[in-house]
């Protein structure tokens, strides 16, 4: 399909319109506001262009909005953040700018991509215990990470990655324990990695690089037994590198990257022994501070 979808606004009982995977172009019409049926609307991967008009907080029924993967510009209206019954929120790989509105009124959100578009200011309030996944990444986010994440029980997916966050990781998000993918990397973050993150059992990616964290290597990667990824590398951890025989029980691990710190010691045999894909230590030259027979790569 070709073209605008003006044609829409006369279909006022619709309830879902799937136009996704198309060449459609031009802006949403501001009619679409007055189908006040309309329950999921899902125009991904598109041409569409131009502001979301501010009538679509007439659209009080909508669960899914799916706009991903067009030219879509301009501020991201608060009524967007005030649709009371959204549930999937997908609007990355845009244009959007501006800060983002409150999500604190959307308390059946349980997911929102809005990465990869060029927000700015600090991250907003989201009001939903339910939200599962949140996507912040690739934009140009300030400030720090609200310390609210004691409400968050329900989290699996946290990315912050490619922002420009500073401050240290908040105590609560050690209580958001259905986390599953944790991604802070490419930012200005700071402090230790503290010991209460080991409540995240669930862990699967572990992503804290590119940032300015402190203190020793965190020694309680064994207790994430599902844990694949780990990349700490390019921060500022001191000491030895103590890692405990529980990360030789690691068996989905499949990639560990901790160079450009300031460590020293010796990866074990055991760590060795998990054959990974991606194994990265500052251990190049004969008098280099880690010492690593198994390394994919050194630096």
């Amino acid at each position: 399909l070709e073209g605008g979808i003006g044609f829409v606004v006369s279909l006022k009982k619709l309830k879902h319109l799937d136009l996704s995977e198309n060449k459609l172009r031009g802006q949403i019409p501001h009619g679409l506001g007055g189908i006040s049926t309309l329950y999921d609307l899902r125009l991904s991967q598109n041409h569409f262009s131009g502001a979301l008009p501010f009538s679509m907080i007439q659209l009080t029924s909508l669960q899914t909005l799916l706009l991903d993967n067009n030219a879509f510009g301009g501020s991201l209206p608060s009524v967007v953040g005030g649709l009371k019954n959204i549930v999937s929120l997908r609007l990355h790989e845009n244009d959007f700018i501006g800060t983002l509105p409150s999500f604190a009124g959307a308390q059946f959100l349980m997911e929102a991509h809005l990465d990869e578009n060029d927000f700015s200011g600090g991250i907003p309030h989201f009001g939903s215990k339910s939200l599962r996944d949140l996507f912040l990444g690739k934009n140009s986010l300030t400030g720090t990470i609200p310390d609210s994440f004691d409400e968050k029980r329900e989290l699996e997916v946290l990315s912050l990655r490619a922002n420009r966050l500073i401050g240290s990781i908040p105590k609560s998000l050690a209580k958001a324990t259905a986390l599953k993918k944790l991604d802070l990397s490419f930012n200005k973050f700071s402090g230790e990695i503290f010991e209460d993150l080991s409540n995240l059992i669930q862990l699967r990616e572990f992503r804290l690089n590119d940032n300015h964290f402190e203190g020793t290597f965190p020694n309680f990667l064994g207790s994430f037994q599902q844990l694949e990824v780990v990349n700490v590398n390019n921060n500022l951890l001191t000491g030895d590198l103590a890692l405990p025989l529980a990360v030789g029980d690691l068996e989905y691990l499949k990639e560990f990257a901790f160079q450009n710190n300031e460590l020293k010691g010796v990866v074990p045999e055991f760590i060795c022994d998990l054959l990974l894909d991606v194994l990265t230590a500052d251990c190049w030259g004969t008098s280099s501070p880690i010492d690593c027979p198994c390394c994919t790569q050194c630096y």
